[in-house]
């Protein structure tokens, strides 16, 4: 019982400070889970992130939804999950009611304010991946290829994540058998 309500702690924290949607929120989903929590080592993490970005849904609910189940089980993928969402529901919500009544200057001046805040974000949390992730040369030479692959050609994620875990276990086979 105790773990479902560490979880749900953690989560509501999260959910209460998740602005500018799941990429953005990445970071701070590891920095609870990994730093300050010890619930996964950055390479579950990682293994966790992959697993949230290839599940249809957003990353953060996905995120949420695998760490709860690491955490609980069954229980604890249904009570991350429902914490991840409530407070950025509850918000919407109300602002929704709220923005009906507000000048659309005033909306104008918050929105050209708050993207530079949600990009900022966004780089935060790919800095954040790009360290835990690149532990050896191997795992360099995969992310600058794949980088590459992504800015020169009209290749699409998938194919090139595809490209990219074959190349992956060619090198390992290879260099570190």
């Amino acid at each position: 019982m105790d773990v479902l309500v560490e979880l749900a702690k953690a989560f509501l924290q999260i959910g209460l400070f998740s602005f500018g949607g799941g990429y953005a929120i990445v970071a701070l989903i590891r920095y609870v889970v990994v730093h300050q929590q010890a619930w996964l080592s950055d390479p579950q993490f990682l293994d966790v992130l992959a697993i949230s970005q290839i599940t249809p849904g957003p990353i953060a609910i996905n995120t949420a939804t695998f760490v709860g189940y690491v955490r609980g089980g069954i229980w604890g993928s249904i009570v991350a999950t429902g914490a991840s969402i409530t407070i950025p529901f509850l918000l919407v919500y109300t602002a929704s009611h709220v923005l009906k009544k507000v000048n659309p200057f005033y909306l104008d001046f918050f929105f050209e304010r708050i993207v530079p805040l949600t990009f900022g974000l966004v780089i935060a949390a790919t800095l954040s991946i790009v360290r835990a992730s690149l532990v050896n040369p191997y795992a360099v030479l995969l992310f600058v290829l794949a980088l590459l692959l992504s800015i020169k050609t009209k290749l699409n994620s998938a194919s090139i994540l595809i490209a990219s875990a074959l190349l992956g276990e060619l090198i390992y086979i290879i260099f570190v058998m």
